[in-house]
């Protein structure tokens, strides 16, 4: 808390964006806390509550951007080069292309809301090869869905906005991931019925 304060109210949206541009690429920085206190210091007229959503959202689509450009540019030559001494099957990774170019859109929009998931997802999607195109119109819509979620609990939690950590973990993470496997189920349900 000591260390995102200070960005947010020296740099404004500039700190917002640069941040959660970092946060994105897999940085340790806070990034629903950092989202929630933008909202409370829209709540307190500090910030604009648009300006504050729209920096922290182009932060977002830079940083997972550059996530998914990374994984294109080196994440194949990588596998290449040293598949065989971290012993990755090439079977078991056809497989994971398979299922990212099956159920990879879904993971981009719901994988911000799983901490740790997030700059995983945009370096897959650059690895595997998935279009551009198709990786922001995912990653884009899911990166504005986080956003807003968390500016707007900031600033409806008003000077509780520091309980948006507890409110995650209790209520969003939990739906994230009952989201995740009722996809999963439907579409494995929707696959076995096809054979």
């Amino acid at each position: 808390m000591q260390f995102v304060l200070p960005i947010i109210i020296k740099y404004s949206y500039l700190g917002i964006f640069v941040a959660l541009g970092l946060g994105i690429l897999g940085l340790p920085i806070p990034d629903e806390i950092f989202l929630a206190l933008a909202g409370f210091l829209s709540f307190k007229g500090q910030l604009s509550y648009p300006y504050a959503v729209m920096a922290a959202f182009t932060g977002t689509i830079c940083g997972i951007s550059i996530g998914y450009l990374m994984g294109r540019c080196f994440g194949n030559p990588f596998l290449e080069k040293y598949s065989a001494k971290l012993r990755i099957n090439p079977e078991h990774l056809h497989k994971t292309k398979e299922w990212f170019g099956k159920y990879g859109k879904f993971a981009l929009v719901i994988g911000y809301f799983i901490p740790g998931v997030r700059p995983l997802m945009a370096i897959f999607a650059g690895i595997l090869l998935m279009p551009y195109k198709v990786f922001a119109m995912h990653a884009f819509n899911g990166g504005l869905l986080w956003t807003v979620t968390y500016v707007t609990m900031g600033y409806y939690l008003g000077e509780d906005w520091k309980l948006v950590y507890n409110y995650s973990y209790r209520y969003i993470l939990p739906f994230a991931i009952i989201a995740t496997v009722i996809f999963l189920l439907i579409n494995f349900l929707r696959t076995d019925g096809r054979k």
